[in-house]
């Protein structure tokens, strides 16, 4: 006849055996949660990249348009490409207002902009004036609205004293010669219908296999203000 065992704990798992098991547990569940965050990297990765490469063959094909294009600027319409449609603005930089010029608009201007304090924003601009290069002013106030619509009638490369907000077309056929608008900065915006948005500065080059040269970059994704920059553009007009 079998005697039961002298160890009560016999069969059982012992405290030191737990802590070991739930170690290993906790060492398997966080290498699992990082080859998760690492998926999660290169599948935004690939996002991204599959985006630039579409975004790129965008750019070439609005800069053809531009060049192509009888009727003057600005611009806005839309162009299919492989990852749906996307919303394409074009406006030659010079015909915005100088930063000086930008740092003398009115309250109400500001205002439009969702700007809580114009006097800061106006010393900041105008210290912005004075730098070298392509200082970007969109980080100069924090709003959303400041950051997407003010370059669309403000720049560095501006030289208006004033601006006047003309409604943006389609490039196409007009009464005015075509232009390669050799040496001309300008500033075209791609947005994708999956929320991509792709600003960029050029410079056109007059070469027809590269019409447009990059000299400035910003891509983003998200939540943009769409036509509310067209509001905001008359405000600053009437300003």
């Amino acid at each position: 006849m079998a005697c039961c065992p002298s160890d009560p704990d016999a069969g059982y798992a012992t405290p030191a055996a737990m802590v070991f098991s739930l170690a290993l547990a906790l060492v398997g569940v966080a290498m699992v949660g990082r080859s998760l965050a690492l998926m999660r990297l290169v599948r935004a990765d690939l996002a991204r990249t599959q985006a630039e490469y579409a975004l790129d063959g965008a750019h070439l094909a609005a800069a053809a348009a531009i060049v192509r294009s009888t009727r003057p600027g600005p611009y806005r319409w839309t162009l299919p490409t492989e990852d749906g449609w996307t919303e394409i603005t074009a406006a030659a930089e010079a015909d915005k207002l100088s930063l000086d010029a930008a740092s003398r608009l009115e309250d109400q201007a500001f205002a439009a902009l969702g700007v809580t304090d114009p006097e800061v924003l106006r010393g900041k601009l105008t210290a912005a004036s004075g730098q070298p290069g392509y200082p970007d002013i969109r980080p100069l106030e924090a709003g959303r609205l400041w950051r997407t619509c003010a370059p669309e009638f403000a720049s560095a490369y501006g030289r208006q004293a004033s601006f006047t907000y003309a409604a943006p077309v389609e490039p196409g056929l007009g009464s005015k010669p075509a232009s390669w608008h050799i040496g001309e900065a300008w500033r075209i915006t791609i947005t994708t219908s999956a929320g991509w948005r792709d600003a960029r500065i050029v410079r056109f080059t007059g070469d027809a296999r590269h019409p447009a040269a990059t000299v400035l970059r910003w891509l983003s994704r998200g939540g943009g203000v769409g036509g509310q920059c067209e509001t905001v553009l008359k405000a600053v007009s009437a300003a």
